[in-house]
């Protein structure tokens, strides 16, 4: 996501608590992008990182909400601590960015949160990371009806299995990748690049009339069972 909008001519900020990867990440695009130290969790890490924006003199005008992690453990099986742990990053996380950034958006301004296809279509065994981001797509339609006043949109993108670090942890090593492909429509997982440019979609003026959408990016998955 980084990479693609600073591709299309925007001045990036990004932010993480991987410090290393970050300023890797700034100092391989160079010039328009810069890294900022966000713990999404803590209040205090948003107001920190948003003056430091401030300070170099930008004008925040599109904020994506993608910092997130996984569980994949039955109910029954889930500490109260880790049920909180990814509730606080996908959950509270987005809601500090839209309460704290919010604030320091000019009308015009687009708000993108990563929600997920678990958010509208829940999954057995994904009870934490379910819960939390169904709240992330309750919670930008909220956002979208609360921020048209000030010339706010706030979308979500709802990625469905797409090729990433997540899904390579220890909690999903025996998954049939090559079953759940089978289920996917269009045969096949997605990108990381195409969730960027749905990102892209909805940061951008081409989406100008669009808020309050949980645009979901999953291979066809929500549309409905295939015929077996």
């Amino acid at each position: 996501m980084v990479r693609l909008l600073h591709q299309e001519g925007a001045r990036v900020y990004a932010a993480d608590v991987n410090a290393e990867a970050g300023a890797a990440l700034a100092a391989e695009l160079g010039a328009r992008a810069e890294f900022v130290a966000l713990d999404v969790t803590e209040e205090e890490s948003w107001g920190a990182a948003l003056e430091g924006i401030r300070l170099s003199g930008s004008q925040l005008t599109t904020l994506v909400n993608s910092a997130g992690a996984a569980l994949r453990r039955p109910l029954l099986e889930t500490s109260p601590d880790d049920f909180r742990r990814i509730v606080e990053l996908n959950l509270t996380g987005t809601f500090l960015g839209l309460t704290v950034a919010g604030r320091q958006l000019a009308s015009g301004a687009a708000i993108v949160n990563i929600s997920s296809l678990n958010g509208v279509l829940p999954t057995a065994g994904l009870g934490a990371y379910v819960a939390s981001k169904a709240g992330v797509s309750a919670l930008t339609r909220v956002a979208a009806l609360e921020f048209a006043a000030l010339g706010v949109r706030v979308n979500a993108v709802c990625p469905g299995s797409i090729d990433t670090a997540i899904t390579v942890a220890p909690d999903f090593d025996d998954v049939d990748w090559d079953a759940y492909v089978r289920t996917i429509p269009l045969g096949r997982r997605g990108t990381p690049r195409e969730v960027a440019e749905a990102v892209l979609y909805l940061a951008s003026d081409a989406s100008a009339y669009v808020t309050g959408t949980n645009l979901v990016v999953d291979g066809g998955i929500a549309a409905g069972r295939l015929a077996t």
